[in-house]
């Protein structure tokens, strides 16, 4: 689990304008969010080619799964084939011989196939809840990076003072990650109500990231108490919010241990920069 270093200030800690992640034993690691997205959509088209691959081989070979020795198979088949070709009822004293040996060898051959068919839905099933897990970090890993790169949410002038995991926390369910016409993936905005968003510089195309998430910046309610000033404080103003209210640092505080004890760092890390803002604030007078 990675978590995203934050300054004291509230900003993203960055190395070489890299924003600074830190793993579970505390090491401090600058990721290359272009080049690891551009790793991740390598990633998505290596898996597809992966999925088509082991698709047609599924439907060459699905007649021969559970068989170990295909050779051996055929081998036994191909004498099975001579024999019942060169076969001649006349060598039977009588008839019913020949009509049990034909049902004895259908009820085999259709238990063998049963039990193939049943071996193959197995290894299937298998195999297909493997993808589903593997597509979905990919495109997590895709939508996080969008937010971790985004100059809303980070760089060294961030425009809101949300961080960018905490702002995935809150908006990324309205990004999704599809696959286009040719191939390549894509984010996709979408509107509270399941609206795809479109662009408004390219008409009739679908908004890319940015231009998705300044439209959807624009219809929050609550952003003019994360818009980050010069001073590098949100926008504020009277009135409550979710967090409490404005100079109600008691409660804020209060919230701010709550999610310690939640274990809810993205609100834990947003209450303490809120709680921030506010004591600069008072000091400012």
């Amino acid at each position: 689990m990675y978590e995203l270093v934050i300054n004291d200030d509230g900003t993203v800690k960055l190395e070489e304008g890299k924003p600074v992640y830190k793993d579970k034993d505390g090491k401090e690691i600058a990721v290359d969010v272009p080049q690891m997205y551009q790793k991740i959509i390598d990633l998505g088209k290596e898996n597809k080619g992966h999925r088509e691959t082991n698709d047609a081989f599924v439907t060459k070979f699905k007649l021969f799964d559970g068989i170990e020795d295909i050779q051996e198979y055929k081998e036994r088949a191909d004498k099975a084939i001579e024999a019942v070709t060169n076969f001649d009822e006349k060598d039977w004293l009588k008839a019913d011989k020949v009509d049990s040996m034909k049902k004895q060898m259908k009820e085999a051959h259709e238990k063998e196939i049963t039990q193939m068919t049943e071996s193959f839905t197995r290894k299937e099933i298998d195999f297909q809840s493997k993808f589903v897990k593997k597509d979905e970090q990919i495109r997590k890993l895709m939508i996080s990076a969008e937010f971790a790169k985004s100059p809303s949410f980070s760089g060294e002038n961030p425009k809101t003072t949300l961080s960018p995991d905490f702002a995935e926390s809150f908006f990324g369910k309205q990004f999704k990650i599809e696959e286009q016409e040719n191939g390549e993936l894509a984010t996709r905005a979408y509107y509270s109500n399941g609206d795809l968003i479109y662009s408004r510089a390219n008409p009739g195309e679908p908004a890319d990231f940015a231009e998705g998430m300044e439209e959807i910046w624009d219809k929050y309610p609550g952003k003019q108490k994360y818009i980050r000033t010069k001073q590098g404080s949100g926008g504020g103003g009277g009135g409550g919010d979710e967090f409490g209210g404005p100079n109600d640092l008691v409660s804020l505080r209060k919230q701010y241990h709550k999610a310690v004890e939640d274990k809810n760092p993205a609100l834990a890390i947003q209450l303490k920069n809120r709680i921030h803002e506010l004591e600069m604030q008072l000091r400012r007078g």
